[in-house]
């Protein structure tokens, strides 16, 4: 069967040529269609951010002026240093503990004998999959100063050795949020390494530890280097933890005290709220740039042969089992058990080791949360965004992996590179952003209150998620397939629509799952976009958890923990494809 049946085979060289000039019209409508979409959503949210950190009002005011006075008064004011200071010592901090555990743990499932590594593996990247405001919500519930677990350690008469309202207790609670990423970059790199090093240190007489050391440390540091700045910049943007632990302490943090000075006054001074916001992007393209020259030669850090041995991993003799209880007690006590109690107070009046569970269970909270308009409106749109949002950002990044790496576009290689710019914009900066274009251009003004510009600020936001899985899929076709399409006559769209597409159906999958589940699960990008009727999930149970309404703000992110799990088994077992491989 050919691509082109059906085709008249008499046909002229004159209709030949019509049909050719057709195809080259419409292959370079999709291509120039595409790169323009793409160039408006990365530049949308930063523009207009940078316009105004050098207003001299608000954008929407008459005669807008130019100045540098909103960076004066920025570095001028107390709070703002302070909460720079708290920033990056919060986020160091949590990265330190993120490394360390997420590259430990990566190195006792891919590289010894521990038992149950597969149920460690599949346990300990669970905190991806969930927003940092339902972990956060689930460690207040535990391990807040009236928590479960607090008031057993007070009723035994034991000192209290944690304090969540710090610092450091807040970077302790983030980082658990970000060791599946750190455990994740390591294992890959873990897996895909050649083992004759470790072989040959074996045979040389090297202990398990002089080799971890010496071999195996090396071979992780790209992966902890690249870890370790995505959970700076991922911390850095954090939201949740600073109101929800810092604020009660006043300890601002940079993303709290641009949330405060734009949430919570009735007159936000928007060019201090620019100025904060392109400071921590240029800190993040700092950071971004930090990660492209560290590993602008990755044979600094490595040696891997071009064997493509099984890994034989480190026999831990006797203290296989004392690794996996270690790994246990991290799993019960910072990922289960918040989760747990978070769980247990949506289906209780309230929760306290003082009163047995059994005399306080209640459907209340639940019933709550179905009676109230609101509360459902939030739930229904998350799932409309998630479903609808995911697979049309779906579309566009297969079509820009297409341009990009199966296109002779003449842009192509720019596209490449912005499609990954939208990871220095933090996620609530983001939607200041693309709030601000809205105010810019008036004829997009209808589509502030909407859930479609919601939709938009989350697909600009998790293109380079996204893009990543979808063009590495690409790369690995060979370009024999379009090339032979090509010979038949097909043209480029054919060649993408009926060979190349096909092909990446696996990997559109995969994509789809993950914005599905980021869509579904963010809330920082919202927070200036949402508004009465256009409420998200995550928004919703914020101002419910700072006003006070824990157990139904427990019960909706209940829900939310039971969607993405049916989510998550429905797309592994059906579809056959795993979101974090």
């Amino acid at each position: 069967m050919t691509l082109l049946a059906g085709r008249d085979a008499t046909a002229t060289d004159g209709d030949i040529r019509a049909v050719v000039v057709r195809s080259f019209r419409s292959e370079k409508w999709i291509q120039w269609g595409v790169a323009i979409i793409v160039a408006l959503l990365v530049l949308a949210p930063l523009l207009p951010v940078l316009y105004q950190s050098v207003a001299d009002k608000a954008l929407y005011e008459r005669h807008v002026g130019l100045t540098l006075q909103n960076f004066y008064h920025l570095v001028s004011d107390e709070a703002f240093l302070t909460a720079l200071g708290n920033s990056l010592m919060f986020a160091i901090l949590g990265t330190l503990i993120a490394q360390g555990v997420g590259g430990i743990i990566a190195v006792l499932v891919g590289r010894t004998d521990m038992p149950l590594r597969g149920v460690v593996a599949a346990l300990i990247i669970w905190p991806l999959f969930l927003s940092q405001l339902v972990i956060t919500t689930g460690w207040m519930i535990v391990y807040g100063p009236a928590g479960y677990v607090t008031t057993w350690v007070k009723i035994l008469g034991l000192p209290i050795p944690w304090n969540l309202y710090t610092v450091p207790g807040m970077a302790v609670a983030a980082a658990v949020c970000q060791v599946p990423i750190t455990f994740i970059y390591c294992l890959t790199a873990i897996r895909s390494s050649d083992p004759a090093l470790e072989d040959s240190a074996r045979a040389a007489g090297l202990r398990p530890f002089q080799i971890f050391r010496r071999i195996t440390l090396p071979l992780l540091r790209p992966a902890l280097t690249i870890s370790a700045i995505l959970n700076v910049v991922m911390l850095l943007e954090a939201l949740s933890i600073p109101l929800i632990l810092g604020r009660p302490a006043n300890i601002d943090l940079l993303m709290s005290f641009i949330y405060t000075r734009g949430m919570s006054v009735s007159n936000p001074d928007y060019g201090l709220i620019a100025a904060s916001a392109v400071l921590l992007m240029t800190i993040v393209i700092v950071l971004a740039s930090a990660q492209i020259l560290l590993l602008r030669r990755p044979q600094r850090f490595v040696t891997i042969g071009g064997k493509a041995n099984r890994p034989r991993p480190f026999l831990l003799g006797r203290w296989r089992w004392a690794a996996f209880g270690v790994v246990g007690l991290y799993l019960v006590f910072l990922i289960a058990l918040p989760l747990i109690g978070l769980i247990t107070y949506a289906f209780a009046s309230f929760l306290t080791p003082l009163v047995p569970i059994m005399d306080v269970l209640t459907l209340d909270n639940f019933r709550r949360i179905i009676d109230t308009h609101e509360y459902m409106n939030a739930l229904t749109n998350s799932l409309i965004i998630a479903t609808c949002g995911g697979a049309s950002a779906t579309v566009l990044i297969t079509l820009l992996a297409l341009v990009v790496h199966r296109s002779r576009f003449p842009l192509r290689r720019m596209l490449d590179i912005g499609a990954l710019l939208p990871r220095a914009v933090p996620g609530m900066i983001a939607g200041i952003g693309i709030f601000y274009t809205t105010i810019l251009i008036p004829p997009l003004g209808w589509l502030r209150e909407t859930l479609a510009l919601i939709m938009i600020a989350f697909t600009m936001r998790y293109i380079p998620l996204g893009y990543g899985v979808v063009a590495a899929a690409t790369l690995k076709l060979d370009t024999q397939l379009d090339r032979s399409a090509r010979v038949l006559g097909a043209d480029w769209w054919l060649t993408m629509r009926r060979i190349v597409i096909p092909l990446l159906l696996p990997a559109m999958i995969s994509a789809y799952g993950i914005l599905f589940i980021y869509f579904f699960k963010d809330y920082g990008t919202a927070v200036f976009l949402s508004s009465p009727g256009s409420e998200v999930l995550g928004t919703t149970m914020l101002q419910m958890f700072l006003s006070g309404q824990t157990g139904p703000a427990a019960a909706l992110a209940t829900i939310q923990i039971a969607i993405t799990a049916v989510f998550i088994l429905v797309i592994r077992r059906v579809a056959g494809v795993s979101l974090h491989d």
